[in-house]
C-alpha cells in the first residue's frame, strides 16, 4: 500500500503522473496535533472534516511544497489541486 493514500477516505495525496493533481502539503504542527497527530497523510477534504472548519494559509508552514512560486514538474508535488492551491492563498 503506498504511503501517500488519505489515511481516511483512501484518495492518492501523490501523483506519480505528471498534470494529475496532487494534495501534499505540510501544516504546522499545531494543526496536525488538533486533528488528532494522524500517521500519514491526510488530503484536504479529510484534515478540514477531523478540524471541523476549512484551512487558511496561516495553517501551513513555510516548507518548499507549499510555494505556490514552484511549479517545476521535477516535484510531484507541484501539480497542486484547485482546492489545494485556494487554501495555500485563503
Amino acid at each position: 500500500m503506498r504511503q501517500t493514500r488519505c489515511r481516511d477516505c483512501r484518495t492518492e495525496t501523490l501523483s506519480v503522473e505528471p498534470g494529475v493533481p496532487c494534495e501534499c502539503y505540510m501544516v504546522t504542527d499545531e494543526v496536525w496535533a488538533a486533528a488528532g497527530n494522524p500517521r500519514g497523510c491526510l488530503c484536504i477534504g479529510c484534515l478540514e472534516e477531523r478540524l471541523g472548519r476549512r484551512l487558511t494559509r496561516a495553517d501551513f508552514t513555510d516548507a518548499m511544497m507549499n510555494d505556490l512560486s514552484i511549479t517545476d514538474d521535477d516535484y510531484a508535488w507541484s501539480w497542486r489541486s484547485d482546492r489545494l492551491r485556494d487554501r495555500l492563498t485563503a
